[in-house]
């Protein structure tokens, strides 16, 4: 193995491990950013499901559903008498406490028609 001087070979190794972890952090920040996936119409009619309209559904009817609790529910009928109708049930996730995990386990569930 060639010598470096002057301690080279740990600047060369410093920085590939740098490169490295920006790159990971990079990738996982994407991978968070990514748009949550969306059901069409097609796949709820395919499942059997009725949706609740997340624009008239009452807090107990959200609460209901499987993956909402008490609270998040009121918190979507505050956020709905706050700002106004939904326009997409991708904008739930807008309400505190109705993140990404949240709103893909109810998607197929809801809503604003």
């Amino acid at each position: 193995m060639k010598r470096f001087k002057n301690g080279k070979l740990i600047w060369i190794i410093g920085a590939v491990g740098l490169i490295a972890v920006i790159g990971v952090v990079l990738y996982s920040h994407l991978a968070y950013l990514a748009p949550p996936r969306g059901y069409t119409p097609q796949e709820i009619d395919a499942m059997g499901i009725e949706p609740v309209n997340i624009n008239t559904a009452t807090a107990e009817e959200l609460s209901a559903l499987s993956g909402i609790t008490d609270k998040q529910a009121r918190n979507i009928v505050a956020f709905r008498e706050e700002h106004g109708d939904f326009t997409s049930i991708e904008e739930i996730m807008r309400v505190e406490g109705v993140g990404k995990k949240a709103y893909e386990k109810i998607a197929p569930y809801i809503t604003v028609e």
